[in-house]
């Protein structure tokens, strides 16, 4: 089972249409970041992003599937 967890507060996201959402607009997200001068960690920003500065990484299971190219 694929999911979405927040590398700094733990929130995760599970559901199917939550997840392509966030993997659609992963390219964008990080533009943005480099656009900042930094380097993505993640997919996308964290819904606590404003509090937790946090990015949201996927799992299958318990291990991390990095996206990274």
């Amino acid at each position: 089972m694929k999911k979405l967890v927040c590398d700094r507060c733990g929130k995760e996201l599970t559901e199917k249409e939550d997840i392509e959402l966030a993997l659609e607009g992963m390219n964008a997200w990080h533009a943005a970041v480099r656009a900042r001068g930094a380097e993505p960690r993640g997919v996308f920003p964290c819904e606590n992003y404003i509090r937790c500065g946090g990015e949201m990484e996927l799992f299958d299971g318990k291990k991390k599937i990095s996206l990274w190219r």
